[in-house]
């Protein structure tokens, strides 16, 4: 066999046409038979696209940016991704099986969908199915369970975000209530409501009572001296007066004395704390008067019982010698009152700066504790608003409706096809034929010689056994 020409490859096609068309022909209408017989099936497409900035809008917070920008896909392939990813994921692919119980989980994760990333960035899903409308609706709500799931893994964190937060203001609340007990717990024990006004009538009274201290100190060395020269006058007039004793005190009047002086200081003590139209200084005022009184009257028996004639000179003296012993002793008390309370101020003065660093501590304590609160309860409004708020995740583009036509079968498509696939394969039975009619000779001959070479072998050792029976 030797290599053919192109012009003996025509003939042989040639002589063989009607083979290559009743092929062609069988295959045309084979595909147009079975076309009619499928069941038709409708392919549904919607578009959207995620937008490339998120839609952060905040309720409460205090905003970036209040101007509307619009909604721009990402510009590249890497950042859809994910997206196809969801899209292609069991968890939507269950999610729309609920819907469309009629189908399979396996049917929408293999043969019945399909997702593209087009040249423009946008995300095209593809629904089939034997309804037209139902193939639209899957497409849909694709869509829709892609935004519902994004939101579901933003709800999720957004909600442990708000059990966090209400956890936090707890705790918060909490130790609020220590530091305001620890406060309350301060300034009932050091008095220290207003440390400021405090600070201030506190300096006013030490000098008001430094004051009086003067005063009373002068008073006090004025009133020896006038005892001192009325002693004197008084020893010069007892000259006269021979064998006469002079006592000035008593056990009685001691006693008296000590009570004037103390309730002089205590006086004075209250005079720091509480105002005089108090009940009780008045009460102590009372007590006061009717001790100075009894004074008064003892002092006035003595000076009966001890001269019989009180309109004398010498008496005179007596009584005055007597009215200045105790209006220095009450001078005397005057001072150490103002001497005792003047310590207290002063203590209580020096103890201020340190009180007040302590208040202020525990001040900015609750005061802290207040405004962190108040912002928890702020972020928690806003999480709550942005629970309540679905954010804008995926943006469609082009909703799905129901296809007008089918995507298979393809009559034409499907026609041409078979008529090209009958054609070549008319084309290879017809060389094959011509094959099997050239090589015939050969076979032929190769079969004769395959028997010949057979028959010899069968002679041969029919001899060989012959001559081996007659030996």
């Amino acid at each position: 066999m030797g290599e053919k020409t192109l012009l003996e490859y025509w003939f042989v096609l040639y002589s063989r046409k009607w083979v290559i068309v009743i092929v062609t022909l069988s295959a045309f209408v084979s595909a147009v038979v079975l076309s009619k017989r499928l069941h038709p099936v409708y392919e549904a497409k919607a578009v959207f696209f995620v937008p490339k900035e998120p839609d952060v809008t905040t309720f409460i917070m205090p905003q970036t940016s209040a101007s509307r920008r619009p909604f721009v896909p990402f510009t590249q392939e890497d950042p859809h991704g994910p997206y196809l990813g969801i899209l292609k994921s069991r968890t939507i692919a269950e999610l729309a099986q609920q819907e469309f119980p009629h189908k399979t989980v396996k049917s929408f994760m293999r043969k019945d969908m399909d997702f593209v990333l087009t040249n423009e960035y946008m995300i095209e899903i593809y629904a089939r199915d034997k309804d037209p409308h139902i193939a639209a609706s899957i497409a849909n709500s694709y869509v829709k369970y892609f935004r519902q799931l994004m939101n579901r893994y933003s709800l999720a964190s957004e909600l442990r975000k708000q059990n966090t937060i209400k956890e936090d203001i707890r705790k918060n609340k909490r130790k609020l209530s220590r530091a305001k007990g620890m406060l309350r717990l301060f300034e009932q024990k050091n008095k220290t409501a207003n440390l400021d006004e405090e600070v201030k009538q506190l300096i006013s009274m030490k000098s008001v009572f430094k004051s009086q201290l003067e005063n009373a100190r002068v008073s006090y060395y004025e009133g020896k001296k006038q005892i001192q020269i009325m002693e004197k006058k008084l020893r010069e007039e007892a000259m006269a007066i021979k064998g006469s004793e002079f006592l000035v005190t008593n056990p009685l009047l001691e006693k008296l004395r000590a009570q004037l002086v103390d309730l002089e200081a205590k006086k004075a003590s209250l005079r720091v704390e509480i105002k005089e139209t108090h009940p009780e200084y008045m009460i102590l005022q009372e007590n006061y008067e009717k001790v100075k009184k009894n004074i008064d009257k003892e002092v006035e028996n003595i000076i009966k019982s001890q001269i019989k004639a009180p309109d004398t000179f010498y008496e005179n003296l007596r009584r005055q010698l007597v009215n200045l012993y105790i209006n220095n002793e009450k001078t005397e008390a005057n001072i150490r009152g103002v001497k005792k309370v003047l310590r207290r101020v002063e203590n209580r003065i020096s103890e201020i700066p340190k009180l007040k660093s302590r208040l202020d501590t525990l001040t900015v304590e609750v005061d802290r504790y207040k405004r962190l609160i108040d912002t928890l309860y702020v972020n928690l409004e806003e999480v709550k608003a942005q629970i309540r708020r679905a954010p804008q995740v995926a943006v469609l583009v082009e909703e799905a409706v129901p296809p007008v036509r089918p995507s298979f079968p393809i009559l034409w498509l499907n026609a041409i096809v078979a008529s090209l696939a009958g054609f070549v394969g008319g084309v290879f039975y017809c060389f094959f034929i011509n094959y099997l009619e050239e090589t015939r000779k050969l076979r032929v001959y190769r079969l004769l010689k395959a028997i010949e070479s057979t028959e010899g072998k069968i002679s041969t050792e029919s001899k060989i056994s012959i001559e081996s029976t007659e030996s």
